[in-house]
């Protein structure tokens, strides 16, 4: 959105509207699906116009990086763990690191890079994979590196092209100096690297128009883990800095007139104190290259552009507010961290890693030690600045504040009951609040997708909406979809270390989401009213003889949660699963709910995709 998205942020010098967050519940409400919404408002796609999924600046220096350069043999788990605790994968704050082309085609070849290529049937078009998955496919995230003293390499600012593994020269000089600056990191003016994410709405708006908001932010944090995960099993840990001043920055990276907005930076300290006092040369602030216009024409669309000028933070930004995390009286009383085996290297399983299409039900079972070793895994601590455990010249021990608790659907786990959990992180353990079969549940409030009935459980991702905004202003926003994303990356790649498949679901019945899970009463159309409809619209198609089954047997804990003789569902009582579990009465008004669904996933066995090539 070259115009527009400069035209939405023409007049926001020195002023914004971060505070008014009246203005996130509303975009948030806005954007929602309801079973009626998709079939009131459809969209058709233009394919004509479908934008370029990479970027180009036409121009430029072009550096090739050498493919498959190899990668340490640090285990999936155990550098997940490492990144909870602020160390590299072999237990230490730093490693001595030797940065050249080969340490940096290693980072972006096991985080960024292109990964397999599918065949349309019939026409033999092809389009490629990447490592880091993307709503739709379509990869809003750009990045960029600035480097300084890299063996093999000019200092500089880099923008990364997967499609051909190259660096795009923008600017040579120090660009970590001039970068930091603008993010007032004073501390990083002398790293090695930097790593920029931008973010191309239109790439997604294209699809799903004002929706795609939610999906770029979705896509940044599964890009910030999947480089994170990567740099830490390098040796060379860092974190990540989204709280900045948009306006400061953009002029810095000489984006002020682009359809990209920066979104989020990964810094990482100074490696060691010989590189302090070096000789630079100042960046170089005339740009080479011209960017390539993605598509035909562009759409404006205004909820989604409006929703991002109201996160924007002028120059003037304040000291970052102390979040504490949740249950933080008891942060003593934690069991101890499992032992991350089994575990398989983190390099091959990033590059294998894919998003399935379906999920075949009639698989073996994953044992309840799978499903808790990956939700532990995956919601451990990492560090970033709004989290309040990132900002200094280390990265600080104190814990991370949450604000996505994950809900799941258990359908085939091996001495777990199916039914509706609640992931506790500070017991680590599954706490189930409904017994019974929800395989048609979970697939309807999935946008009516079988998969997500079809897998060995599904997940919905609940944000706190209320405290993000009420810390961090419309802000927030961003970071509770980087924080979901950044828990689906590590479903995506702890999933496949154990042998299983995973996808993100980002489109599902939001207010029906929170009506059965007992934050929103019924309203007029129930649930189940029209989970009815759509399988007599033979939208949702789940065999589900474990529902029949499930009738048979007598000892239900919700008895109100009924399965007839006919294996058809009643959902009357769901909805009080928040109210028997805190006592609490659900909120009436969907447009101001303090917690929200934001996103969706699935874990179980995949069905082969025929379109894969070898």
């Amino acid at each position: 959105m070259t115009r527009f998205l400069f035209r939405a942020l023409a007049d926001l010098e020195g002023s914004g509207v971060n505070e008014e967050t009246e203005r996130l519940f509303a975009y948030h409400h806005a954007t929602k699906h309801s079973y009626h919404s998709v079939r009131t408002n459809p969209h058709f796609l233009d394919w004509r116009n479908q934008p370029d999924p990479f970027r180009t600046y036409e121009g430029a220096s072009l550096i090739k990086l050498p493919a498959e350069s190899g990668f340490p043999m640090a285990g999936t788990f155990a550098t997940m763990a490492a990144l909870a605790k602020g160390t590299t994968d072999g237990g230490s704050k730093f490693q001595e690191v030797q940065l050249d082309m080969v340490w940096l085609s290693r980072l972006l070849w096991h985080s960024m890079a292109i990964s397999a290529w599918k065949k349309v049937p019939r026409t033999s078009d092809r389009y490629s994979l990447r490592v880091n998955p993307s709503s739709g496919n379509l990869h809003p995230t750009e990045t960029y590196v600035a480097l300084l003293g890299f063996a093999g390499i000019d200092d500089g600012l880099y923008h990364y092209r997967p499609d051909l593994h190259a660096l795009e020269l923008r600017g040579s000089g120090n660009w970590t100096e001039q970068i930091a600056r603008a993010l007032v990191l004073p501390w990083a003016t002398e790293s090695s690297l930097i790593v920029g994410l931008t973010s191309i709405f239109w790439r997604e708006a294209w699809k799903y128009r004002d929706r795609a908001y939610r999906y770029c932010c979705h896509d940044l944090g599964h890009a910030i883990m999947s480089l994170l995960l990567a740099t830490c099993a390098l040796g060379m840990p860092g974190g990540v800095v989204a709280h900045f001043s948009d306006l400061r920055v953009t002029k810095a990276l000489g984006l002020a007139e682009s359809d990209e907005a920066p979104m989020a930076f990964l810094v990482f300290p100074p490696e060691s104190p010989s590189t302090s006092g070096r000789l630079t040369s100042p960046p170089q602030q005339e740009l080479g290259g011209v960017p390539n216009e993605l598509s035909l024409d562009e759409v404006p669309y205004d909820l989604l552009l409006g929703m991002h000028r109201s996160t924007i933070l002028s120059d003037a930004v304040e000291p970052l507010p102390r979040v504490l995390p949740a249950n933080i009286d008891s942060a003593q009383e934690h069991p101890p961290l499992r032992d991350p085996a089994p575990d398989v290297p983190l390099g091959p399983t990033v590059r294998r890693r894919r998003s399935a299409l379906d999920f075949d039900p009639r698989t073996p079972p994953m044992e309840r030690q799978q499903v808790e070793q990956l939700l532990d895994f995956a919601t451990r601590d990492w560090p970033t600045d709004w989290r309040g455990n990132f900002g200094g010249e280390t990265t600080s021990a104190e814990r991370g504040a949450d604000f996505v608790t994950p809900y799941l659907y258990v359908h085939r786990v091996r001495d777990c009951e199916p039914g509706v959990h609640r992931w506790d992180k500070s017991s680590r353990r599954l706490v189930q609040l409904h017994c019974g079969n929800v395989e048609r549940v979970a697939a309807y409030l999935s946008l009516e997708q079988a998969l997500a009935g079809n897998a060995c459980f599904a997940v919905s991702m609940i944000a706190d909406l209320t405290v993000a905004s009420r810390v961090f202003g419309n802000r927030g926003y961003r970071y509770v979809h980087f924080e979901a994303g950044a828990i689906g990356q590590r479903l995506y790649v702890g999933a496949e270390a154990l042998g299983w498949s995973a996808t993100g679901i980002g489109a599902f019945y939001d207010d029906d989401v929170h009506r059965y899970l007992g934050f929103l009463e019924e309203g007029e159309a129930s649930v189940g009213a029209s989970l009815r409809a759509a399988e007599h619209a033979a939208l949702v198609m789940l065999g589900s003889p474990s529902s029949r089954l499930a009738a048979q047997d007598q000892d239900w804990r919700e008895p109100a949660a009924v399965i007839s003789e006919s294996g058809e569902e009643h959902l009357s009582g769901p909805p009080q699963f928040r109210k028997n579990e805190e006592g609490a009465s659900p909120r009436k008004d969907p447009r101001t709910l303090p917690q929200q669904v934001v996103y969706h996933f699935a874990v179980g066995r995949a069905i082969p995709d025929p379109r894969l090539e070898a």
